[in-house]
């Protein structure tokens, strides 16, 4: 283990990787130096760096994309990852979109739900979910639980009073 850059006496325990214009500066460090200098890592900053809204074009100024009642711009939501103000969510749902997208895969909850509130799944959604396993039931050749599957899809399409599509 190497020697924290700073003091030379303890073990390093936190490495610090920074790339600014394109020059790479590594330092390993040691907790106490780490706490005393206030080296913290600003999460909004990382995430922003990660999904690499600093690399994204910046827009004309005419094209900025603003909220009409707190002024904040898309660039500052990127950047604190904060809104703010209510209204900040309707005209940054596009941007959140994406950013969620980029970091879930999706922006809707898909993992499975506990028993104890599966009856609050409206029946659509429980049958769309079905469908979905019942899919990759069959895709993975698992033809015993894909029949179940099927069973219980049928139960609730009955109860529905009708297929869904």
């Amino acid at each position: 283990m190497p020697l924290c850059a700073i003091c030379k006496q303890r073990e390093a325990t936190v490495y610090l990787t920074q790339i600014i214009n394109g020059k790479k500066t590594e330092m390993a460090i040691c907790g106490h130096c780490a706490g005393a200098n206030a080296i913290k890592i600003d999460i909004n900053s990382l995430l922003t760096g990660l999904l690499g809204f600093s690399q994204q074009p910046e827009k004309a100024p005419e094209n900025v994309l603003k909220c009409d009642q707190c002024g904040m711009t898309a660039e500052e939501f990127n950047n604190t990852g904060k809104m703010g103000c209510a209204r900040c969510y309707e005209v940054f749902f596009g941007p959140m979109q994406d950013l969620l997208t980029r970091i879930h895969g999706n922006t809707s909850h898909r993992g499975k739900v506990p028993r104890k509130i599966e009856y609050e799944l409206s029946a659509e959604e429980q049958l769309k979910q079905l469908k979905e396993e019942l899919q990759e039931c069959i895709r993975t050749e698992a033809y015993e639980r894909a029949a179940q599957i099927r069973d219980r899809i049928k139960y609730l399409e009955s109860q529905e009073g009708g297929q869904h599509p």
